[in-house]
């Protein structure tokens, strides 16, 4: 556990990241972003675009989970000037229509007490992302769920993991990429 903590996350999160091949220009919103573990790392990889983080703050699942310390986290990694934080519920994203290029994610959605809540927020990722937009969502639980609401939504490129073990609790990654039609 503290391998996975220490090494594992941070492997993760850059491989995952990565993937994503960042032009330097793109919106990411990171979707309970917590302290900034995705959302700096995204902003790294940017120039001229923004990472957006937003989250309803609530320490029970992570201490010291406030707006500020996300925002010392992005000081720290020398990303501020690239991120932009909010309070607001996944199940009601507070954006345009189409307005964004990449929604990451990591460990949060399942949060959501349930079901129906959980495929709320799938729509609202697929509502806010440009046609041609990607996901990329890391969690332990109800992937299956995200991969069905993506699909029902005319994604026929979206897929999920199977278990990734560098990181404990072993999780799954749901990918996938906005239709040009949707």
């Amino acid at each position: 556990m503290v391998w996975s903590s220490k090494v594992g996350k941070i492997k993760y999160r850059e491989q995952l990241i990565d993937s994503l091949n960042l032009m330097g220009s793109e919106t990411v919103l990171d979707v309970g972003c917590g302290r900034g573990l995705l959302l700096t790392a995204a902003a790294r990889r940017l120039t001229t675009g923004k990472a957006i983080g937003i989250d309803l703050w609530q320490s029970v699942d992570q201490s010291g989970n406030h707006p500020e310390t996300t925002l010392q986290n992005a000081q720290i990694k020398g990303v501020a000037g690239r991120i932009e934080v909010k309070t607001a519920d996944m199940r009601h994203l507070p954006f345009e229509d189409q307005s964004v290029d990449v929604v990451i994610s990591s460990l949060a959605i399942h949060n959501v007490p349930d079901q129906v809540g959980r495929a709320q927020v799938m729509r609202e990722i697929v509502r806010v992302l440009r046609p041609g937009g990607q996901v990329a969502l890391l969690d332990i639980e109800s992937t299956g769920e995200y991969l069905q609401t993506l699909r029902a939504c005319g994604w026929q490129e979206a897929k999920r993991s199977g278990l990734q073990f560098q990181i404990f609790p072993p999780m799954r990654v749901v990918t996938g990429q906005k239709p040009a039609q949707n």
